[in-house]
């Protein structure tokens, strides 16, 4: 099989590896290795990670679909929806196990093993499938890993700009179970999109702050018990 015939068979999948070539071209381990050193010496595709290769341009696509299963997140996904206006040079990729980072273009590859790991969507791009978190679970995330999202502010264009349904948002934070998450999402919702949902939960009496990268705090939310 030759070169263009190979390429042929992944001009439509996000990346593949060494394992893809030999199942492809019927051919030793050795010798797939070979044809993608070669391959890459020709400019006909670009090398991800260990044993990851690509010949797409798009690193949404790309990045999405290293790791099985995974979605962008945090920061990242902000910025993709835009609802942040900073450029990152870094896409943060929620994950369910540990994986190498990459680099990419101009872009580093971030991955963030995740314990609570659903609530994500695919989207149709023009060279593949992009992978997201919902927005209901972006608002999630942000404070089960705030220091991905830059800071308290960031989070807070999250919750100001999602399109979200307050059904999924609750049966989301439900699943979670987590006193501490429930509050700091309660309270900057309620902050910045006016939606009470302290009625779907039975709050504990103890003390959370907002921030936790900061840690700072000025005031207290009696109703969400939060320190602000």
């Amino acid at each position: 099989m030759n070169v263009i015939t190979l390429l042929q068979k992944f001009k439509n999948k996000p990346v593949f590896g060494v394992q893809d070539i030999e199942r492809a071209a019927n051919c030793s381990n050795a010798y797939a290795r070979q044809i993608l050193r070669r391959m890459g010496e020709r400019g006909l595709l670009k090398r991800v990670t260990r044993n990851i290769y690509t010949t797409q341009d798009d690193i949404y696509v790309v990045a999405s679909n290293i790791s099985y299963p995974s979605y962008i997140s945090f920061w990242s996904a902000s910025a993709f929806l835009g609802y942040t206006e900073q450029v990152l040079n870094v896409l943060q990729i929620a994950c369910t196990r540990p994986v190498r980072s990459a680099r990419f273009g101009n872009s580093n590859i971030e991955f963030v093993p995740m314990k609570h790991f659903f609530g994500y969507r695919k989207i149709r791009a023009d060279n593949g499938e992009i992978f997201i978190a919902e927005d209901e679970k972006l608002m999630i995330d942000a404070f089960l890993r705030p220091e991905k999202c830059g800071n308290i502010d960031e989070i807070e264009k999250i919750f100001s700009n999602a399109s979200f349904t307050e059904k999924k948002l609750v049966n989301y934070l439900r699943q979670i179970d987590s006193q501490s998450l429930i509050k700091r999402v309660g309270f900057m919702l309620e902050k910045t999109r006016g939606l009470d949902i302290s009625g779907y939960f039975r709050l504990d009496k103890n003390y959370v702050v907002l921030d936790r990268v900061s840690g700072r705090f000025t005031e207290t939310n009696p109703k969400w018990r939060v320190k602000v």
